[in-house]
């Protein structure tokens, strides 16, 4: 008997979708990306370290965003 491999999340236990995260913390990611041409747009020329950065210390920026936002500054 063998058994079907499921990829997990790398933040989570749920099954893995796209790029390693499940489907919270995927939609995080893009969200992220998202905003990011957003804040490009309004802030010139900001790196995405710096963005990420950023929201990482706002006090309202989401659980999920900031576990996504941890992995993202490891890269």
């Amino acid at each position: 008997m063998t058994t079907k491999f499921e990829p997990k999340c790398i933040l989570c236990v749920r099954k893995a979708i796209q790029e390693k995260y499940c489907e919270y913390h995927y939609e995080a990611l893009e969200s992220l990306r998202a905003h990011y041409e957003i804040w490009k747009s309004r802030y010139g020329d900001i790196s995405w370290d710096d963005y990420l950065n950023r929201l990482q210390k706002m006090k309202n920026t989401g659980k999920w965003i900031k576990e996504v936002i941890e992995i993202e500054l490891k890269k």
